[in-house]
C-alpha cells in the first residue's frame, strides 16, 4: 500500500503564499494597465511654470502649456533623486529629437526637487528639450502624476490621450509620439 505524504508544515505554506504573491503581483501590474484612466480623453489642464537653465543661470522666463495649442506634446514628470527618472530621460530625448521635425514639443516637468538639483541633473545629462519647475506640485497634481517617472501625452485638439506611471520603452513611447502626432 502507498503511503500517503502530507506536505511538511513549510510546504503547506509555499503554495498559498505563491498564490497571494502572484495575486499581488497582478494588481500592482497589469491592473493599473486594464483601467481605464480618468484623465485620458480629458482636457490638459494649462500651466505657467519657471523655466530652469541648465547652466545654473538665472532662470530662463517661463513656459505656458498653451502656447503650444495645436501641437502634439509630451509633458515629462521627473526629478534628479529620481531613479527611474534618469533611465527615462535618454529614451525621452530619443523621442523628441526623432519627432522634433514632425512638431512634438516635449516639456520636462520637474516635480518635488529643486531648480538647483534639476539645473545640475540637466548639466550632467543635457536634453534636447526644456524643463520648468513645479514648484507648488499643482501641475502635478492636475495631472493626477502620483509617481515619477510620469509622461502625459496630450494631442493637438488639447486632449490627453496617453498617461504613464513608469518607465515607457523607446518603442511603447514611439507609439504614443505616433499617436499623438496623427491629429497633425
Amino acid at each position: 500500500m502507498a503511503q500517503s505524504r502530507r506536505p511538511s508544515g513549510r510546504a503547506s505554506f509555499m503554495v498559498p503564499g505563491l498564490v497571494l504573491l502572484s495575486a499581488g503581483l497582478f494588481g500592482l501590474v497589469a491592473l493599473p494597465r486594464l483601467a481605464p484612466d480618468p484623465f485620458v480623453g480629458k482636457p490638459a489642464r494649462d500651466f505657467l511654470l519657471p523655466r530652469i537653465d541648465p547652466k545654473g543661470g538665472p532662470s530662463a522666463g517661463r513656459l505656458r502649456l498653451s502656447d503650444f495649442q495645436g501641437k502634439g506634446v509630451l509633458l515629462d514628470f521627473w526629478a534628479s533623486w529620481c531613479m527611474p527618472c534618469r533611465l527615462q530621460a535618454p529614451i525621452v530625448d530619443r523621442v523628441a529629437k526623432a519627432y522634433a521635425s514632425r512638431g512634438l514639443v516635449v516639456i520636462g516637468v520637474v516635480s518635488g526637487d529643486t531648480a538647483e538639483n534639476a539645473a545640475a541633473f540637466l548639466g550632467e545629462n543635457p536634453v534636447q528639450y526644456p524643463s520648468v519647475l513645479d514648484e507648488e506640485n499643482e501641475t502635478s497634481r492636475a495631472f493626477g502624476v502620483s509617481g515619477l517617472p510620469t509622461l502625459v501625452a496630450i494631442n493637438p485638439k488639447g486632449e490627453i490621450v496617453a498617461l504613464r506611471q513608469r518607465v515607457v520603452s523607446d518603442k511603447e513611447l514611439t507609439a504614443i509620439a505616433e499617436a499623438v502626432l496623427a491629429d497633425l
